[in-house]
């Protein structure tokens, strides 16, 4: 967000970005990958446990709809949280949507039915926001000269977050319950909360702009610029079959032939941890090869990891699968997202926003063409889903590239 022209006075509640700048010491950085990847983890707390969870509420059919609302969540809270970034003080809202989180999370651990635990995963998802105000606060505490680094160290504790939340919660509902689960995440929220309060400096309002001003201009922004419309497109197709796959993995393993618990379904978490090698990857390769190759290259992984979950049901071909697909998701991620923060420099906030939101829009619908999927027609007809969105998402790159509608 740009701040007020020269020629305009600053009202002197409104303080400038580099009024607000304080050095950003290697462990408020690390403070904030960690905060960031705890945070984030929330969202996927309940994939592994999923079996567990249908068990206790005897509704298998239904139980995938727990991983709809967060997603559903987190999207609305991006859209209506993220904006708030640049009109209040940041370190008090990190802390409010901490406090949030740690209510939701422990309504969710004493949730007496699958209706109630969804509604409390809506809310578990819109706290989760504090995520997304993590990544501009690294890029504003930074120097000109190390933003690059602030920002990479920041993404690679959110991908960490959310690739071992699924191998701690698998881990803990194993032994102790899903619900200690829950009740653990609390805990977590609440000393994230407290560590960004105590770690943060105060971080001012950074335009005089109303909040419906700002959330008005975006819908500009998307209608102005073709290429950030086709990546959050894109990008919404690889998030919905990574939600899809994510969100029956711990169904399928449950059951024949495999008849494995939820760790074993968390653990896949620690294989997807090429994931973060791909993001710093991807970074070096698309300087070399071109944006739209990164995300070519993305997409095909995407395909074939589809066409491996179908070919071949078992631990190989499952262990297979998630390396292409968490590969080809990062890989992918990092080519959109470099190509559309420098569609306008002015509008970079606005533009993640509009970005991110699809994401996670693209997130919730997968998990829920997933959950009917499964109950319809099992893993089958899961991965066929997987295979036609992955299709899709290169059907589209292929068309919107065309004649360099994207640029290298």
């Amino acid at each position: 967000m740009s701040n007020p022209p020269s020629s305009v006075p600053v009202p002197s509640h409104v303080t400038p970005e580099h009024q607000t700048a304080h050095p950003l010491s290697s462990r408020l950085l690390f403070i904030l990958s960690a905060c960031a990847g705890a945070s984030v983890a929330n969202l996927y707390y309940a994939q592994p446990l999923l079996a567990l969870i249908a068990r206790a509420f005897g509704d298998p059919d239904h139980v995938g709809w727990i991983a709809v609302a967060t997603q559903l969540g987190y999207t609305v809270g991006i859209v209506f949280i993220l904006p708030l970034g640049d009109l209040v003080d940041r370190r008090k809202l990190t802390v409010a949507l901490a406090a949030a989180l740690a209510i939701a999370t422990f309504s969710c651990a004493l949730s007496p039915s699958l209706i109630a635990m969804a509604v409390a995963s809506l809310f578990v998802g819109f706290a989760a926001v504090t995520t997304q105000i993590m990544i501009p606060i690294a890029a504003d505490l930074a120097p000109d000269h190390a933003r690059g680094r602030a920002v990479g160290v920041v993404f690679s504790g959110i991908l960490a977050g959310i690739l071992l939340a699924r191998t701690v919660s698998g881990a803990i509902g194993q032994l102790w319950g899903w619900r200690v689960m829950f009740f653990s995440a609390s805990v977590t929220a609440i000393v994230v909360g407290a560590t960004l309060w105590a770690a943060l400096p105060a971080l001012g309002r950074k335009t005089s702009q109303s909040y419906l001003a700002l959330l008005g201009s975006m819908g500009g922004l998307l209608m102005k610029h073709r290429p950030l419309r086709a990546a959050c497109a894109i990008q919404a197709c690889v998030f919905a079959i990574f939600s899809a796959f994510w969100s029956v993995l711990a169904l399928l393993l449950a059951q024949p032939p495999f008849g494995m618990g939820s760790a074993v379904a968390g653990a896949f978490g620690i294989v997807g941890l090429v994931g973060i090698g791909a993001a710093n990857l991807g970074g070096r390769a698309i300087d070399r090869y071109g944006r739209r190759a990164g995300v070519y290259v993305g997409l095909a992984c995407c395909v074939a990891a589809f066409v491996i979950f179908e070919a071949d049901v078992s631990l190989r071909g499952l262990i297979a699968g998630v390396l292409l697909l968490d590969f080809g998701m990062s890989m992918a991620n990092v080519s959109n997202q470099s190509m559309i923060l420098g569609l306008d420099a002015q509008a970079r906030s606005r533009i993640n926003t509009l970005y991110v939101t699809a994401i996670f829009l693209g997130g919730a619908l997968g998990s829920a063409a997933a959950s009917i999927a499964w109950a319809r027609g099992g893993w089958h007809a899961v991965c066929a889903f997987g295979l036609a969105v992955a299709l899709l998402g290169l059907a589209i790159h292929a068309y919107t590239s065309r004649g360099n509608a994207i640029r290298t």
